[in-house]
């Protein structure tokens, strides 16, 4: 598996992964919205564009086929970074990707000498998401009660992190 460049080629795959409201907040969050447009993301491409990007934005391709999507979020200012918009292709999910997916993000993330956090927020009934986050070796810090509103639910945000010290290098 191998992160490349997220472009505007890759709009429209990327939005065909989401069929609801739902799916692209728990994508993208609460200020995304359905339908999933080239405006929104243009939006993160132009946070990757300045000088320090405000993001980092990738595909994941293995075996030559576009299997996830993942960015990383940049706090110059705390040295902080953070794990965003983690997707993988509805034909793939289950197939083990993620795992690997998240890592190279990792790896990218320390690569970074001035970052010495990384944080992620995930929904807490996506257990199959904090499973794989807790294998690479985040840890919860806390649960955002009742924090997304989506339709007539509301959803508990898992904030979880590691910090540069814990990290330890791991082969993809």
């Amino acid at each position: 598996m191998e992160l490349i460049p997220f472009t505007a080629q890759y709009f429209p795959i990327l939005a065909s992964w989401f069929k609801s409201e739902a799916d692209v907040v728990q994508w993208g969050g609460p200020l995304m919205h359905y339908p999933l447009d080239d405006v929104q993301l243009q939006a993160l491409l132009n946070e990757c564009t300045v000088t320090p990007p405000r993001r980092k934005c990738w595909m994941a391709e293995d075996a030559g086929k576009i299997v996830g999507h993942i960015e990383l979020g940049f706090d110059w200012r705390n040295g902080d970074a953070i794990v965003q918009r983690v997707a993988i292709n509805p034909e793939f999910r289950g197939c083990g990707l993620a795992e690997p997916m998240v890592r190279l993000a990792v790896k990218e993330a320390f690569a970074i000498p001035e970052i010495a956090r990384l944080e992620l927020n995930v929904f807490t009934f996506n257990t199959r998401a904090i499973s794989v986050y807790s294998r690479i070796g985040f840890k919860q810090e806390g649960v955002r009660r009742s924090s997304t509103r989506v339709g007539d639910e509301r959803w508990d945000g898992m904030i979880m992190a590691i910090l540069r010290d814990e990290f330890q290098p791991f082969h993809i």
